[in-house]
């Protein structure tokens, strides 16, 4: 979200500083006319008249916020390829998905045969299902994106033939697979779908997965903690007509009606309190506390047993004789190098300033004071032997003017 923020406020394409993108915090789907028309112009002028789609229409979503425009490109003759030069990595990446998102909707669908290709070796039946694109249509700038999983068979058709020879024949075993765990995209695609959220609170509902550690990210995948799972089964013992999406939809719904003037805070207030008040109560006595788990060592102040606890910033070891002793374990800091000091016999390793910005020095400062804010790279210059950093999406040389 804040990489879209920087697109949509304004960045400096050389002649102005303008925004890229429309309003983000945004679940509508609308285009105004005026921007259909430029586009539908450009679809002809670029792709030709068969290209041309038309503005497809749905129902409606009730609570949709459809004060602004859906999230589209300010300008369509800024094609993603025009901007890169003035953009990161990622601001690229994302205003092309954007651009190219926007521009596939308003091209003509594209068109495909249901394909079923039986084929005969030896009282043999091999049979491969799929499909035989006849015209591209949105696939013509959107094929990037399209669904990897669908099988596209060939037309055979062309090749005039009823025998083909097989070069290569291999065997493949599937077995029944779980459902994959959500990424970040795919748990705003659910929430959206189950009636949680805005756009504007997404950000804010992830956000507290992880530093609640409710959640460890791996692989880009949400992985429920210990923490969290032990969470999550503690309050659907204890408030389980409040912890689940049923619930919580209906409440975004009882709250657009209190901003529309349909429902009284003060009632929905009073209707919740009289229901959680003795939930609360009751849960306060008869709630099993979570043992923590040994870790098997002794406290080296007290003797009593060390075990793991949980805390804002995540796991720790602590005294199990808390609050008598208040013996913390300190935890090793991980150290990471990065490239021998050019400097000094040290080494490079990447530091924290005390508002957590990550920085590059040496770990014999303060008798060798090499410092960067950028990541030295092991590569040195091919002109001066200096050290190379990344900066953004370009490679430097702190020495001398070589970038590529």
């Amino acid at each position: 979200m804040s990489i879209a923020q920087k697109l949509y406020e304004g960045i400096d394409i050389g002649t102005e500083t303008t925004g890229l993108i429309s309003y983000m915090r945004t679940d509508s789907v609308r285009l105004s006319d005026e921007f259909v028309g430029k586009t539908l112009n450009y679809i002809e002028k670029n792709y030709g008249k068969e290209y041309i789609g038309y503005v497809k229409t749905s129902k409606k979503k009730e609570n949709v916020q459809d004060a602004h425009e859906a999230i589209r490109p300010t300008d369509i003759n800024k094609t993603p390829e025009k901007m890169k030069e003035y953009l990161t990595s990622d601001e690229y990446k994302l205003y092309k998905l954007i651009y190219i998102r926007t521009l596939a909707s308003l091209m003509k669908d594209a068109k495909t045969l249901a394909t079923t290709i039986i084929l005969d070796n030896n009282d043999y039946k091999f049979k491969a299902s799929g499909s035989v694109l006849t015209f591209d249509g949105y696939l013509k700038v959107y094929k990037d994106y399209e669904d990897k999983e669908d099988k596209n068979l060939p037309d055979l058709d062309k090749y005039n033939t009823s025998v083909l020879v097989s070069t290569k024949i291999e065997s493949d075993e599937h077995y029944t697979k779980p459902k994959s765990r959500y990424t970040e995209a795919k748990l705003i695609k659910e929430l959206e779908e189950l009636g949680i959220g805005r756009p504007s609170t997404y950000v804010k509902i992830i956000d507290t997965l992880k530093l609640r550690d409710y959640v460890k990210v791996i692989d880009k995948k949400f992985v429920p903690t210990e923490i969290g799972i032990a969470t999550t089964r503690k309050l659907q013992e204890s408030f389980s007509n409040l912890i689940n999406v049923t619930y919580t939809a209906n409440m975004e719904n009882d709250l657009d009606k209190i901003a529309e003037g349909k429902k009284v805070w003060y009632d929905l207030l009073n209707e919740f309190w009289k229901e959680f008040e003795p939930q609360v109560k009751e849960a306060f006595t008869s709630m099993e506390k979570v043992e923590a788990k040994k870790t098997g060592e002794k406290c080296p102040e007290c003797g009593s047993d060390m075990v793991i606890r949980n805390g804002k910033f995540g796991e720790f070891e602590a005294c199990s004789n808390y609050p008598t002793c208040k013996y913390i374990k300190k935890k090793e800091k991980e150290v990471k190098e990065i490239i021998p000091c050019p400097n000094c016999k040290g080494t490079i390793i990447e530091k924290k300033t005390k508002k957590g910005k990550i920085f590059y020095g040496c770990n014999n400062y303060p008798k060798c004071n090499f410092a960067s804010w950028d990541k030295p790279l092991i590569e040195k210059c091919p002109e001066c032997g200096g050290v190379l950093v990344e900066k953004k999406d370009k490679i430097k040389c702190l020495s001398c003017d070589y970038e590529k």
